[in-house]
């Protein structure tokens, strides 16, 4: 190897249009002595191809130290790098204003390029044409757990022992949505080739901590927890024949670190193992007896599949140390992965279809199972649950996760209709068929034909027209008021209601007909006093909902007041805690809500004081008295014109002139 040292005289260093230059310089170099040539800081450890991505991510700056060298130590080899250094030193250290210019906007772009790659909260490696990294973000850093300098230049699978970058460069394609272990941590990844006139110079890698996805977190700590506390050995190899992941158990028994083999392909650590056979046929080996290293090994391997796609290979062992209770801890082991990944999927498509719900409570995860299931069926839906508690959200959920969320859907709220009106207003009526009827009207089945429709207080409905609408869900047809034709529909329906309706059926002011008609499949909402829970999360989707809304910059809640938030009753429900924190986002004069932002039955504190106007011998004061008691206690307790005005519902110019009045000294009150 021959290598050279200089310095960088260029004005802003060796940004992205004097990296073009110098890799113009590089290519001829290479044609005219047959020599690459390569590029490094004196600080890293590893030199870089010289490349657009390595100048570039390089970042070298004016006056910098770097060292330039070729592999061949031949006089060719010499000569080639003694021109790139003069070329470099001399040639593009000259100064011209206008390409000056040029080069601050490329530096000032390259500086946001820069700032966004490093903040940005996904991990981002690029690997150059020889697979050696050129750039990682401080994301990337943190889960591969090194820094910067121990990174650039290095061949990636020295990093990141599970990548397959190196396959996208030679296969040219991208691979999206894929998972690996990288230190531990399963992440997702996508990965995508990079083309300069129609070459692959690079290849970029983009990853996220699966654990960091909302409602993923708690499940995946769980299952890792699983993992490492298990006495059976635990390996799982990919579906590309890649160990991606070994528990502490198996690192144990078999003496070896999981940097020995993890991202290594199984055929080079047990070609002949049972993980390779499940890995080639799909088919599992249960409770196989096999001798290795002098001791007895009882294993199970399966293969993994996901929607019906082959994901790779899990195996479980146990050595004959513990034969007495294998079957038992090997069933329990297999139970728990199998609920874990069952878990995982229905989190994933719960996360899909009903990302307007909120919260994480097993109460409420168990409603939203039920409700995907029921998306996917035609049958009707009775959503039972409190004033509040978001019986509408689920039946929008159900309607925009079925085949039918292309078409209509249409709410009708039948409290709120007169009940000379709940026939027209449900099935329309023709021109002439009231007074006042001057033309006809569809009805609410018409504008929901193909799609859903949502009979929200069902409990509400007329019995006359419970009548009615069971025939419409028996015979699927109708007819408008003062109409002769009768209408064909296709609607599927959802009812709502927060009343106990099987107290009305003993009264007779419900239909048993209709009822198990509607009750086929049933969502019982919990009260948000029965998942306590899941307050954090709506409290902050709420903040920040409504402080768009309003305009204001609230981003936070205090501890005393969440404390408060967890105690109440909350009859309202969600509805009661969306209202209060607006209520309070009104009230609040800084970027955190506080306790004195929240109305005082919510903390607890009487509506009604004991005494409200004190007398004095049984005689009635004179109204200013008991003005200037009332202004005091405000001014003592807020400190403030303004905040004692939001309180008396005064303006706080009023509060102000009230004070001088009376000679109230705020500085001076105790």
């Amino acid at each position: 190897m021959y290598k050279n040292i200089i310095g960088v005289p260029i004005p802003n260093g060796i940004h992205t249009r004097i990296a073009a230059i110098i890799v113009h310089k590089a290519v001829s170099l290479k044609n005219k002595y047959g020599i690459n040539l390569y590029i490094k800081k004196i600080s890293a450890k590893e030199p870089l191809a010289i490349s657009m991505l390595a100048l570039v991510s390089l970042k070298i700056q004016e006056n910098e130290i770097i060292e330039v060298s070729c592999i061949e130590d031949s006089e060719n080899g010499k000569m080639a790098v003694l021109e790139l250094c003069s070329f470099i030193t001399n040639d593009l250290s000259q100064n011209n204003p206008t390409i000056s210019k040029i080069d601050d906007i490329i530096e000032q772009n390259t500086i946001a390029y820069g700032e966004i790659v490093k903040n940005i909260p996904v991990g981002i490696v690029v690997i150059d044409q020889n697979a050696r990294i050129t750039t990682i973000n401080d994301y990337g850093l943190k889960i591969v757990k090194k820094n910067l300098t121990e990174v650039i230049g290095r061949f990636i699978k020295d990093i990141i022992p599970t990548s397959d970058l190196q396959n996208v460069l030679k296969l040219k394609k991208k691979k999206v949505g894929e998972t690996q272990y990288i230190n531990n941590n399963l992440v997702i990844s996508n990965r995508s080739p990079i083309f300069s006139n129609n070459k692959v110079i690079g290849a970029l890698g983009v990853f996220q901590d699966i654990s960091e996805l909302v409602g993923i977190k708690e499940l995946n700590e769980r299952f890792k927890k699983i993992l490492e506390a298990s006495h059976e050995l635990i390996c799982f190899v990919d579906d590309r024949r890649i160990i991606s992941y070994i528990n502490p158990a198996y690192e144990k028994h078999y003496k070896i670190k999981s940097s020995d083999i993890v991202g290594k392909d199984l055929i080079d650590i047990s070609p002949n193992g049972l993980r390779i056979k499940v890995f080639n046929s799909k088919k599992a080996i249960e409770d196989t007896v096999y001798h290795k290293d002098k001791k007895t090994i009882v294993s199970t391997v399966a293969p993994i599949f996901a929607d019906g796609k082959f994901k790779g290979v899990i195996s479980i062992s146990k050595t004959a140390d513990e034969l007495k209770d294998l079957l038992n801890k090997l069933k329990n082991s297999e139970e728990k992965l199998n609920y874990y990944k069952e878990e995982l999927n229905r989190q994933n498509n719960i996360d899909k279809a009903f990302k307007s719900i909120i919260g994480c409570s097993s109460s409420l995860k168990e409603c939203l199972i039920i409700a995907q299931k029921a998306s996917k069926s035609t049958s009707t839906v009775l959503i039972r649950g409190e004033s509040g508690t978001g019986k509408e959200l689920i039946a929008k959920a159900i309607h925009n996760n079925s085949d039918r969320k292309n078409e209509s859907f249409v709410r009708i709220n039948c409290a709120a209709i007169p009940e000379n009106l709940f026939e027209s207003e449900l099935f329309g009526y023709e021109k002439g068929a009231f007074t006042g009827a001057v033309k006809s009207k569809p009805g609410k089945f018409d504008l929901a034909n193909k799609g859903t429709i949502f009979l929200d207080e069902i409990g509400d409905m007329p019995v006359y027209m419970q009548v009615k609408l069971l025939r419409v869900l028996q015979e699927k047809e109708f007819e408008s008021v003062g109409g002769l034709v009768t209408h064909k529909v296709d609607v599927r329906i959802i009812a709502a209601t927060n009343k106990n309706l099987e107290s009305m059926l003993k009264k007779n002011k419900f239909r048993e007909d209709l009822y198990y008609r509607l009750n086929v499949i049933s969502i019982m909402l919990p009260p948000l006093r029965s998942r306590k829970e899941d307050i954090n999360l709506l409290v902050e989707h709420f903040i920040k909902k409504i402080s768009n809304k309003l305009n204001k910059d609230v981003t936070q809640i205090d501890k005393k007041s969440l404390n408060y938030f967890r105690e109440y009753h909350w009859p309202g429900n969600i509805r009661e805690l969306e209202n209060v924190i607006e209520r309070a986002i009104n009230m609040c004069d800084g970027t955190i809500i506080k306790s004195n932002d929240l109305p005082f039955y919510v903390k607890g504190e009487s509506s009604e004081p004991e005494s409200l106007v004190n007398l004095k011998n049984g005689e009635l004061a004179p109204i200013e008295d008991y003005e200037k008691e009332i202004i005091i206690k405000a001014m003592k307790k807020y400190k403030s014109y303004n905040k004692a005005g939001k309180v008396l519902g005064l303006t706080h110019r009023t509060v102000s002139l009230k004070c001088k009045k009376y000679g109230i000294d705020i500085n001076h009150i105790n």
